[in-house]
């Protein structure tokens, strides 16, 4: 799949959230790690250069479709175009837009956000949260803090649901109590129940001694059940039990036992399909689901992956420009463990203290240059020749010599020569430096 870029004209100017003070708060819609304020004009979107957006992508047609606003209310119509056009994975001739909604087109997502400005970024203990799209995750772990409902946690693996489950712990009255987590998947089936419930001295082969179980551990707590929907059925069955009646019956024990356990879950599948399918619960699917989050992935917060990076670092350790835009190229698909995993290599794998792209090694290889652009060949001491240049040359010169010096980052690039992001895309495109 070809890499797609999103252009905007120079009559429109993408900015972040935090530009334009004057402007009252509105609508933006975001790709990548740009951004566009919506403004009561239509916005045209698609592969021709005529659009407003331009995008780029070889399944997206010249002139794909068009945001409205009416009667108040954004809209998206789709203008034909030949692999259509999905709201929240919905095929649509004519969709209205709520804050949130993900527009697809071709292989590229746009979210449609509502602008946060003057307000103080919600923060939780032990999370790395800078990217606009986990401000809403964030609002709602942290008023599901200080309740007692069940909080379940969605995701896919890696994005961080364990740090999240003991965010919440840590801001709720029981912060002084044990916050006992168990991988419901990485438990043997038969030694599932004594794992949650406990068991009693000689219970079974091996019990040379009483042990609390995850529930008793968690007593006075909060206990965390990853991956939740790896449960054997029978072990749902008491599961359920046990959370409402508030009390376990450790395996060989001769009557259950009072405990006082917040759970929390954390799952990657989809609960609801594993109850159509028979394979969870729908009484126990509701008993969990008090408060339901879903973390984003990583390729869908972007501007998350540049502090996790640096937060995984080693002190006194930096990360190289080209390694900056390494990182932000890759699409991560094992999420914030794949980077940890990445950047905590890299930091091994240096020689110094400045950990260059060759350094980052993606699913076992090294990281692909972002940029090849060869400079003109000068004289030993490393000035360039210019006499005798025509115009065109010397600008290509200089767009060379700039893409080298801030390896590919584009948005470098257009900052130091003082052009538009878009006419540097088109400038590149001419050069064939643009990959």
């Amino acid at each position: 799949m070809a890499e797609a870029i999103a252009v905007l004209p120079d009559r429109i100017t993408a900015h972040s959230p935090q530009q334009d003070p004057a402007a009252a708060p509105g609508l933006l819609l975001r790709w990548a790690q740009e951004s566009v304020r919506l403004q009561d004009a239509p916005l045209s979107i698609g592969a021709h250069p005529a659009n407003q957006l331009v995008v780029q992508d070889r399944f997206v047609s010249g002139f794909h479709c068009r945001l409205h606003a009416h009667a108040g209310r954004w809209r998206v119509k789709d203008l034909g175009s030949t692999n259509g056009t999905y709201v929240d994975g919905m095929r649509v001739a004519e969709a209205e837009l709520e804050a949130g909604a993900r527009i697809r087109i071709g292989s590229q997502e746009l979210r449609l956000e509502r602008e946060v400005r003057d307000r103080k970024p919600v923060s939780l203990p032990g999370l790395v949260a800078r990217d606009p799209a986990q401000a809403p995750v964030l609002e709602l772990l942290k008023r599901a803090a200080p309740s007692m409902l069940p909080v379940m946690i969605l995701g896919e693996s890696g994005t961080g649901k364990e740090v999240a489950a003991r965010a919440v712990h840590e801001l709720s009255s029981r912060s002084q109590g044990p916050f006992v987590p168990l991988n419901c998947g990485a438990i043997s089936r038969e030694l599932a129940e004594a794992e949650l419930f406990g068991h009693e001295r000689g219970a079974f082969t091996g019990a040379i001694a009483s042990a609390p179980g995850a529930f008793g551990a968690a007593d006075g707590g909060t206990l965390f059940l990853d991956e939740v929907g790896d449960l054997p059925l029978h072990l749902q069955v008491k599961l359920l039990r046990a959370l409402e009646a508030g009390e376990v019956k450790p395996v060989g024990a001769p009557k259950p036992r009072k405990i006082d356990v917040r759970v929390i879950c954390a799952t990657h599948q989809d609960l609801q399909r594993a109850v159509l399918s028979g394979a969870f619960r729908e009484d126990l699917f509701y008993r969990l689901r008090g408060v339901t989050v879903s973390l984003p992935p990583l390729r869908a917060r972007p501007y998350d992956v540049l502090p996790l990076a640096e937060h995984f670092l080693p002190p006194s350790t930096a990360l190289a420009p080209d390694a900056r835009a390494a990182l932000l190229s890759h699409r991560w698909p094992g999420n914030v463990r794949e980077l940890r995993h990445v950047v905590q290599l890299a930091a091994l794998l240096s020689e110094s203290k400045v950990i260059r792209a060759h350094a980052l090694h993606f699913d076992g290889q090294p990281a692909p240059r972002v940029c090849d652009a060869p400079l003109p060949s000068g004289p030993a001491d490393g000035s360039i020749d210019l006499r005798g240049k025509t115009l065109e040359e010397l600008e290509e010169i200089a767009i060379r010599a700039a893409v080298a010096r801030h390896a590919g980052n584009r948005r470098a690039v257009s900052e130091e020569l003082g052009i538009a992001r878009s006419s540097l895309l088109r400038k590149l495109d001419a050069l064939g430096l643009r990959e």
